[in-house]
């Protein structure tokens, strides 16, 4: 006779429920569904045992707990099927917030993937309510069993996202428009293009609540989606644990009126397909509360006022802002005091005007050029570019009271650090040099601060990598390369030496000082007008494509860059070919680059005493032979540097103008 889990369950009570549900999968003599159905069953009764647990009638020692929690995750996939494992599912999670007090409200000790003993409940708790959100949190779901999920709340949800009380008047109606297109955007791809574009609507699910969503026929059946909750980004690889690792629900638009649920509760977004051309369309959304929205959308713009007398101060948690290039989500109590978003959203247009102008994208792309949020830690193992892109961590438990003076996200990209354009130019997948992965990509900041705020060329060179040091500016970065064993030895810049250091880009500045930003502009704008005529650029050009690189540049600025770009480390891969395509172009000597490497050369330090003097200038301290990469070189130098070593530096300078100006300076031209 096989023992089955639910008879030991009645016969021996809960303490011994766990051989029962380790032994029903392995029976013998059972059909295979027969042995399925057998699982089933362990669902409901491995749940009760837990919540037995909680309740502290039948205790459990760690094994226990841990042998009921992966029964239960080995038949996860059946959660949403059975209203019993359902109930169950709640009902160990209400007796957990009512007994023990919510996961990161009541009960703030699971913070890591490192399970510490006596952590096993709340792990179990943990994956039960991930359960429900992947599981039961369906729209299928809402349908069949509405009137149990009506009303079910994570208490965890007053942490993350953040409490919010339920819709007063389930009835009220709130309508919100909002753009149903997704155009293709024209020149190369972006990163993650084929992501839907998200649309805010301004209203806010409270948890336990299930709010209605009506939208027009054009919408149905058509790749659109409604999304409960804007922290889409999957967090289970990463080593902290301070959220549910999935909390967000989506619900396939496939009729004009639909019910969405999520037990943590969530801002009510539209997602539009790529390609969709829906246009401007009317959402009306019931039960859900308001939270704050400022939409600077051509179609929709919210006026000053309204933003100071209603909708900075909608109780919602979270607070959206978006225009046609910008989409931020940050938490409510970070701009209730906010007084201007009109200036925020204008500002971070204008600096995204400058990066699309630059990436070569004369026309706004079809959706937000950057999509940013804060959420409880960053997506990536560091910055990291994306659809959302979560470079901002904060602690829930903070209040800000009403704003949040010390974060760009919120004061303006005036004030931003230098990773947020870094990663953006990730997000363009433009093409680069070889080895120019994290060097080229500082470029956008120094645009954006020189172009779209009028700040200093120099200043905004320094901010790009993060520096505050006034003597670091373009000529003394020059120096700095000129100073590194390489440009003696080789005249190569190694790809180490370029990333996340001012040298790195240092060469993309240099063509902007002297010929303007407008050759870039075109530089790149040419590259996508090739990907569109179906001749992409590789992201990393190297060998003879990096040849042809710099003969485009050149021919942008309508002179050889060769010097120039020779002097800053990328050297000609075939220079008889090269020779040949520049004089084929006919592209003319320089007297601007001439003159710039002359003076360069009249910059290297002249001994020692002026080589230490210049170190100390740029490293503020005497260089470190520990130090990274162009350090370790001055370091070398601390000692060494002469009047001879000075002049092999300028004779290698020397070197580059004889290679390219043999016959000396050239005449002076209108460039």
């Amino acid at each position: 006779m096989m023992v089955t889990g639910r008879s030991l369950l009645r016969s021996v009570g809960a303490a011994l429920l766990l051989a029962a549900v380790l032994i029903a999968p392995a029976a013998t003599g059972a059909e295979p569904q027969a042995a399925a159905d057998e699982a089933a069953v362990g669902l409901p009764e491995a749940l009760a045992a837990l919540t037995q647990h909680v309740l502290g009638e039948a205790e459990l020692d760690a094994a226990q707990i841990t042998a009921f929690q992966n029964a239960i995750d080995e038949q996860k996939e059946r959660i949403g099927a059975d209203p019993a494992v359902i109930r169950a599912c709640f009902d160990l999670v209400r007796a957990y917030d009512t007994e023990v007090g919510p996961l990161w409200v009541a009960y703030r000790g699971l913070h890591n993937r490192n399970r510490e003993p006596g952590d096993e409940i709340h792990w179990a708790v943990f994956w039960v309510m991930q359960h429900i959100m992947d599981q039961v949190c369906t729209g299928e779901n809402i349908a069949r069993f509405e009137e149990l999920l009506d009303g079910f709340r994570f208490g965890s949800a007053d942490h993350f996202p953040g409490r919010v009380e339920q819709a007063a008047d389930p009835e009220a109606v709130y309508t919100v428009r909002i753009d149903g297109s997704y155009p293709e955007t024209w020149g190369s791809p972006v990163f993650h293009e084929d992501r839907p574009a998200r649309k805010p609507t301004g209203a806010y699910l409270a948890p336990g609540d299930i709010a209605r969503v009506t939208v027009p026929p054009a919408l149905v059946d058509r790749g659109y989606q409604v999304r409960v909750g804007a922290h889409s980004w999957d967090l289970t690889n990463k080593p902290r644990v301070t959220r549910l690792f999935r909390c967000t629900t989506v619900f396939d638009i496939d009729r004009t009126e639909m019910k969405v649920a999520n037990p943590l509760g969530g801002g009510i977004y539209i997602e539009v397909p790529y390609r969709a051309d829906a246009g401007i369309v009317e959402v009306a959304i019931r039960n859900a509360v308001r939270s704050p929205y400022f939409s600077y959308k051509p179609f929709h713009r919210t006026t000053l006022e309204e933003w100071r007398e209603v909708e900075r101060h909608h109780p919602g948690p979270w607070a959206d802002f978006q225009s046609e290039r910008f989409l931020l989500q940050v938490p409510t109590n970070w701009i209730y005091r906010m007084d201007d978003p009109v200036t925020l959203m204008r500002d971070w247009d204008r600096a995204l005007e400058v990066t699309d102008a630059l990436m070569g994208y004369p026309e706004p792309h079809g959706r937000e050029v950057v999509y940013t949020q804060v959420d409880t830690q960053l997506r990536g193992r560091a910055f990291h570019p994306g659809y959302p892109a979560v470079n901002r961590g904060y602690d829930p438990t903070r209040d800000f009271e009403g704003y949040n003076a010390n974060d760009h996200l919120v004061t303006g990209p005036r004030n931003a650090m230098s990773y947020e354009f870094h990663e953006l130019g990730h997000a363009y997948l433009f093409p680069k040099y070889h080895g120019d992965r994290e060097a080229a990509v500082n470029l956008l900041h120094v645009a954006v601060m020189n172009r779209a705020f009028d700040v200093d060329l120099d200043e905004a060179f320094r901010g790009s990598t993060g520096q505050s040091n006034a003597f670091r500016t373009l000529d003394h970065t020059a120096i700095t390369w000129m100073m590194s064993h390489n440009f003696v030895e080789s005249g190569f810049m190694t790809p180490v030496e370029r990333q996340y250091q001012l040298k790195g880009h240092a060469r993309f500045v240099d063509i902007a000082r002297l010929f303007g930003w407008k050759v870039l502009d075109d530089f790149w704008l040419s590259t996508n007008r090739d990907y569109e005529e179906g001749n992409p650029w590789p992201r990393n050009s190297g060998g003879e494509d990096a040849d042809r690189y710099t003969l485009r540049l050149s021919e942008m600025a309508g002179v050889d860059l060769r010097p120039l770009i020779h002097f800053w480390g990328i050297l000609p891969a075939e220079p008889e070919a090269s020779d040949a395509a520049v004089e084929a172009a006919g592209l003319r000597r320089s007297t601007r680059v001439y003159d710039q490497l002359t003076r360069y050369r009249g910059l290297v330090p002249e001994n020692n005493e002026a080589f230490r003097e210049f170190a100390l200038g740029w490293w503020q301290r005497p260089p470190r032979a520990d130090g990274y990469t162009t350090e370790r070189n001055h370091a070398d130098r601390w000692e060494s540097y002469d009047e001879a070593e000075a002049a092999r530096v300028r004779q290698t300078v020397q070197g580059i103008i004889d290679r390219y100006f043999p016959e000396g300076r050239p005449p002076d031209t209108a460039e």
